[in-house]
């Protein structure tokens, strides 16, 4: 979920042999003219440096919609799944959630996860901000997160200290798109998973959805099992080659058009709601 914030490495284990699901390759997004940009980018900080930090890791998308999507005038309902940002985290550091399942579902909460609290790790002390990284990423993906003093410095000058930041997954969906195991069990050691949600970015203080810069995006990462719990090795993030509701500023999609935006092998996350919550906008139920 979007935070609204106060001023203030392991070696990988080996690689699995796996059966493999293709990952993917690549209509344009309808966009308020108010918007910063649109691009792909590198790096789980995505969603604030979009708006932030205009130009860094960017990369123009193609023109036409990712394959991963499948939208349909037919929608069947999505399942719900049992994924859901901070669900089965058995411990923290500097107050994000760690220590999740070596499951799929353990791997795409901890996706969520640290999505979030690298976007709020730009806002975060130098100290903390090193803790959360150390813990969040392999050391290849803290290397291209993005996630350093100088974008912290950056992301804070242009959204202030107590900027409102994150993705709203309730609001959205995941697939998982591969998953790799080395033994008989099939216990996942690295998982690939993508999710489309509502991505927020604006000055604290915010009251409704006019004070925000609101991009619906997919963000794809690889994570990998290290012993212990789950951590980033990479993720590319695009608000371009993305469905977006016929109401884009509304994050408040219903069950019904989200399966019809993004088709079938998608699954709701397990806290997903219809209904904006009173203080969603000020980040009191993050």
């Amino acid at each position: 979920m979007p935070v609204a914030h106060e001023e203030d490495t392991a070696r990988h284990p080996e690689r699995a042999v796996a059966d493999e699901v293709g990952l993917p390759e690549g209509d344009p997004q309808v966009r308020r003219d108010r918007r910063l940009g649109d691009r792909i980018i590198g790096g789980l900080v995505g969603a604030v440096l979009i708006a932030a930090v205009v130009g860094v890791l960017g990369l123009r998308g193609g023109d036409e919609l990712d394959p991963m999507f499948e939208p349909t005038d037919v929608a069947t309902a999505l399942p719900v799944g049992e994924a859901a940002e901070g669900a089965g985290a058995t411990g923290d550091v500097a107050g994000v959630p760690v220590g999740f399942p070596q499951s799929v579902d353990g791997a795409v909460s901890a996706m969520m996860t640290y999505g979030n609290a690298a976007d709020a790790a730009l806002f975060r002390t130098p100290q903390e901000r090193a803790q959360i990284a150390d813990r969040i990423f392999t050391d290849e993906g803290h290397a291209a997160s993005g996630l350093t003093d100088q974008a912290a410095a950056e992301a804070q000058d242009r959204l202030g200290a107590d900027a409102l930041t994150g993705c709203a997954y309730e609001f959205g969906a995941y697939k998982v798109a591969s998953v790799g195991s080395s033994d008989a069990a099939q216990v996942p050691f690295w998982v690939v998973v993508s999710t489309w949600a509502p991505c927020l970015a604006g000055a604290g203080g915010a009251q409704d959805a006019s004070d925000v810069d609101i991009r619906w995006t997919q963000r794809t990462s690889t994570l990998r099992w290290d012993g212990r719990d789950w951590r980033v090795e990479a993720t590319v993030s695009s608000d371009d080659r993305v469905p977006v509701p016929a109401e884009p500023d509304d994050v408040a999609v219903t069950f019904e058009e989200r399966a019809r935006l993004v088709g079938k092998g998608w699954t709701l996350p397990a806290d997903a709601t219809e209904e904006v919550a009173p203080d969603f906008w000020s980040g009191g139920t993050r």
